[in-house]
């Protein structure tokens, strides 16, 4: 197995980790605030255990190894939990979801522009395709029903790309892992001064610490590790995979049953994620070549 396939798979299953969100959310009482300081909580320590267990007495030394890159990361992680939260709070899930698939085209772009990663028609067509699928899910959708706030769905989009361009953009073998718990000490201080985080139920804590260990302390780590195995456009279109994911979950979870747009638009998207999955498998078999290497920033 290449690393670039290696990257895609822990990509492909950190997307797979956060899709399981809206269906947790779907059982909380809990406000957004309230829920993003807890979630928060829990992942500073789940991830920070893991660091502490990985590192050992080396753990100071990871953390100032990652440098500048791993405080920009951990707030632009931070940055884009928060922009999602409060569009959230005025504008509608589609309209969130319209503006957060983005994300693959302005990873492109930036990983071109930062990183000198050149990406071809297939990666194109490929994205095209995805945002098509996203559209035919949630359907027509006044992108200014939620005002200006809604309109910061498009900084989760804009701060997941940015996360995604440093963490591509650090020296190979540099553990970007720690940068998970600075962005849950960011968060977590950052919505305490908001919420109220004392006033949550046992049950929704117990549901924070699910979201904040597996949906987020795992995933994030999935990510971070695997996205510095495949070029910045690869890694955000597979982040749509938890797009696709999420109704599933709560059609299993909550039972939500899916509708035939939501069913279209994900065959949709999965098709083309297949698609340019095999098309990238060729072209790395033609070449010989495993991802190739960022410029550094």
């Amino acid at each position: 197995m290449t690393s670039a396939m290696r990257g895609a798979l822990l990509v492909a299953a950190a997307a797979t980790c956060w899709s399981t969100g809206g269906v947790a959310v779907r059982f909380m009482d809990a406000g957004p605030w309230e829920a993003a300081f807890w979630r928060s909580v829990f992942l500073a320590i789940a991830v920070g255990l893991f660091c502490a267990w990985r590192h050992r007495a080396r753990l100071p030394a990871a953390f100032a190894a990652m440098g500048w890159r791993g405080i920009a990361s951990a707030l632009a992680v931070a940055a884009s939990s928060l922009f999602y939260f409060v569009a959230l709070a005025d504008a509608s899930v589609a309209t969130v979801l319209v503006l957060m698939s983005t994300t693959p085209l302005l990873t492109a772009i930036l990983g071109w522009v930062v990183l000198g990663e050149r990406f071809g028609m297939a990666t194109l067509l490929a994205i095209a395709a995805t945002m098509a699928g996203i559209g035919v899910m949630v359907g027509p959708v006044d992108l200014l029903s939620g005002g200006w706030r809604g309109l910061l769905g498009l900084g989760v989009s804009a701060f997941g790309a940015v996360n995604i361009v440093v963490v591509r953009g650090t020296r190979p073998g540099t553990d970007m892992v720690p940068a998970v718990v600075l962005s849950g000490v960011f968060l977590a201080f950052g919505s305490a001064f908001v919420g109220e985080p004392w006033s949550v139920s046992g049950k929704d804590l117990a549901i924070c610490a699910f979201m904040g260990i597996f949906q987020v302390g795992l995933g994030l780590t999935l990510f971070v590790t695997g996205i510095g195995l495949l070029p910045a456009a690869r890694a955000g279109l597979l982040t749509l995979t938890e797009t696709v994911l999420a109704p599933l979950w709560a059609w299993l979870g909550a039972g939500e049953v899916p509708d035939q747009r939501t069913l279209a638009g994900g065959g949709l998207i999965l098709a083309a994620l297949a698609a340019y999955a095999v098309h990238q498998g060729h072209s790395g078999r033609r070449a010989g070549l495993a991802a190739p290497a960022p410029r550094k920033l």
